[in-house]
């Protein structure tokens, strides 16, 4: 949701009435959302634990300037229907679940050294388009280099 402010605010982030607001940069705009409180569950540690060991892989500074190059192309592609990405971090979750989905692995106990011994399809994005795991954009071929 878009929401529109009075007497010339120029931003604002934080909570109020149920909502959270916040400034996206790559949007340009402030976005509004409910405010919601999710019970905890045991798949919330799944999740944790996953995202505790994709940030422990310390993907390279090339990788991430791919996948944010990536980012761009996809969000330009996108029809008006869909959700605009705008992390690096986002494309990466979506690329290792899409992968963990496809040739059973545990993102869990996933490692750096499994990635490069295997030849998984996430060790660059090029790879990951060709393998079907993330779709296809402009110039995917220039992204090669490695996790």
């Amino acid at each position: 949701m878009k929401p529109t402010f009075k007497y010339m605010i120029q931003g604002y982030s934080g909570k109020c009435d149920g909502l959270v607001y916040y400034y996206n940069e790559k949007l340009r705009r402030t976005v509004c959302r409910k405010l919601v409180k999710q019970p905890l569950t045991p798949q919330n540690d799944v999740i944790r634990s996953v995202s505790q060991n994709l940030s422990s892989l310390n993907v390279s500074d090339d990788y991430k300037r791919d996948l944010q190059h990536y980012t761009f192309r996809y969000t330009q592609k996108r029809g008006k229907d869909k959700y605009p990405i705008t992390s690096w971090y986002s494309i990466f979750t979506m690329l290792m679940w899409a992968m963990a989905k496809e040739m059973d692995i545990n993102l869990v106990t996933l490692t750096r050294e499994q990635i490069e011994n295997d030849s998984l399809p996430c060790r660059t994005v090029k790879q990951a388009v060709e393998a079907g795991l993330i779709p296809r954009v402009l110039d995917y071929e220039i992204l090669t280099n490695q996790i």
